[in-house]
């Protein structure tokens, strides 16, 4: 499983002088100054959350001491609509076919009960399978960014997993798009962080809010070069 780990809820805390700030002062597009510390509440991720400042009880094995998770991402949740409904049409189908029998007449009259009832429990678990492997998926591909970093693990078919870590001072430019109309309205898209040198981009898919994310990554970027 991927190494990233969020404990049970606990009590609301704070990260205390912070340098730096993850929100803009309210009616201004400037950023808090560098030396103003900043109490910011630690927040819960829940089963279904996607977006997530300064969560709380989430850490991962290679965490250095002192290191702080300020952005927790998944994909947005709605990318997961298609799989749903499809997974719901799946799970009608069988419900459906006694109706369609009465109809149609039985397509296998051939086939005994106790094989029919085996080929619908086998049918349900095939659905099941493909049901879990997909949250399992999106729940598992997250994104972090931390005060020295950012980090994105790829997650896929509980077989593949692949994480990727760049330090903020060797990023260099961040960019995303929301390309459609699907993603303007529940507002995620790509983003894309180029790196210094010979190290691999990071791309960020479906993530939501991504002007957001792009504000606290420049905002980290800016403090590295302080």
């Amino acid at each position: 499983m991927p190494d990233i780990f969020i404990a049970e809820p606990k009590a609301e805390s704070i990260i205390p002088d912070q340098p730096y700030s993850l929100q803009k002062q309210e009616g201004s597009a400037t950023p808090l100054p560098i030396n103003q510390p900043l109490t910011l509440p630690k927040n819960t991720v829940g089963l279904f959350s996607s977006f997530c400042k300064a969560p709380d009880g989430v850490s991962f094995q290679t965490q250095e001491e002192g290191e702080k998770i300020l952005l927790f991402l998944r994909r947005d949740f709605a990318t997961n609509i298609k799989w749903i409904l499809i997974s719901i049409i799946l799970l009608v189908i069988p419900v459906l076919l006694p109706f369609v029998g009465k109809f149609f007449g039985n397509p296998f009259p051939f086939l005994s009960l106790k094989f029919y009832l085996a080929s619908i429990v086998f049918y349900y678990l095939v659905v099941a399978t493909y049901l879990y492997i997909n949250f399992m998926t999106w729940y598992y591909n997250v994104a972090l960014i931390t005060d020295r970093r950012v980090i994105d693990v790829d997650f896929s078919n509980l077989v593949y997993k692949d994480v990727a870590t760049t330090k903020l001072s060797l990023v260099q430019d961040l960019s995303y798009a929301k390309v459609g109309v699907i993603r303007a309205f529940f507002d995620y898209g790509d983003i894309l962080i180029q790196t210094a040198g010979s190290l691999d981009n990071f791309n960020f898919e479906s993530a939501p809010d991504p002007e957001e994310v792009v504000h606290i990554i420049e905002e980290l970027i800016g403090k590295q070069n302080v």
